[in-house]
């Protein structure tokens, strides 16, 4: 009797500890399929009525510069694609920290996962995937394929990331919104540490604030080039950010006095200098939002 009773609350533990595992794993991780509101895209876009997809459909195009972004919060995130030949490259800005993956395979693989991230902060992130139109060495397509994302300890955002407020916005914070290509420099020069720089012309990085004033922070040196300054949807200057010699954290464009609300600033590289510089790069540092 002693010994069946052993055997039946071991195999009761058992049955708990299995069931706590799986409530664990089932509930750590969120399916947000392609059509989830908080995922936003722009440019033009196919759906794919596979039911092999996720859901039974995604996303997909080769259009350059068409984008998905997806907002949420929690610990960890991964794109989930359909991988073939003919896909291509893909450009992604996971919290102001660039990536570039090639989606090819060798045959079709439905629900492939193309990039992951774990260990992120508690919190609001901000994903982008901006497709460039561009193969990799096996490709024969330039195809990008959105299908699902898999969330850790967290879920997809409707309506985005909130309006940045008044302080020092880093250059990893939510709140911006990249295209093209970036670079990420570390330095304990650079506000927080880190800033980020672009040459090519297709890049640019936005701001939506609440407040009435903005300071662009970047670092400025002999290689630095021109870039243009749009405030909420106007051309406000054509800034040369060149700079000998080299000085950080300065402000090459701050602009106060706005109207309280909500205001958007974009950073456009134009991949030109003047004849003195050494490159055209254009750097990216921090923001400084005003009351």
């Amino acid at each position: 009797m002693i010994r069946c009773l052993r055997t039946f609350f071991l195999l009761l533990i058992l049955f708990m500890v299995s069931a706590s595992f799986s409530i664990a794993q089932s509930g750590g991780v969120a399916r947000v399929e392609e059509t989830d509101p908080s995922i936003t895209y722009s440019g033009t876009w196919y759906t794919n009525g596979s039911e092999a997809n996720s859901g039974g459909s995604a996303a997909l195009t080769n259009v350059a510069g068409a984008q998905a972004v997806v907002t949420f919060t929690g610990t960890g995130i991964s794109w989930i694609g359909v991988g073939d030949r003919w896909n291509g490259l893909a450009n992604i800005t996971l919290d102001g920290q660039p990536y570039t993956i090639d989606g090819w395979a060798d045959s079709t693989h439905y629900q492939q996962v193309f990039f992951t991230v774990n260990g992120l902060s508690s919190g609001s992130h901000k994903l982008s995937i901006e497709v460039p139109h561009q193969r990799g060495p096996n490709g024969e397509g330039a195809w990008v394929w959105i299908d699902a994302f898999d969330i850790q300890n967290g879920g997809g955002v409707s309506g985005g990331i909130p309006a940045a407020t008044v302080g020092r916005i880093e250059n990893d914070n939510p709140a911006l919104t990249y295209t093209g290509i970036w670079y990420r420099n570390d330095h304990p020069m650079h506000s927080g540490g880190s800033a980020v720089l672009a040459v090519g012309a297709e890049s640019s990085v936005t701001l939506t604030f609440n407040g009435t004033g903005v300071a662009w922070i970047s670092y400025r040196d002999e290689w630095s080039g021109l870039a243009r300054v749009i405030l909420d949807g106007e051309l406000k200057a054509t800034i040369d950010t060149y700079l000998s010699p080299a000085r950080a954290q300065t402000a090459p464009y701050i602009v106060q006095g706005l109207a309280p609300g909500t205001h958007t600033l974009r950073i456009e590289v134009t991949g030109t200098r003047n004849q003195s510089a050494g490159g055209a790069w254009v750097w990216v540092d921090a923001f400084d939002v005003m009351q």
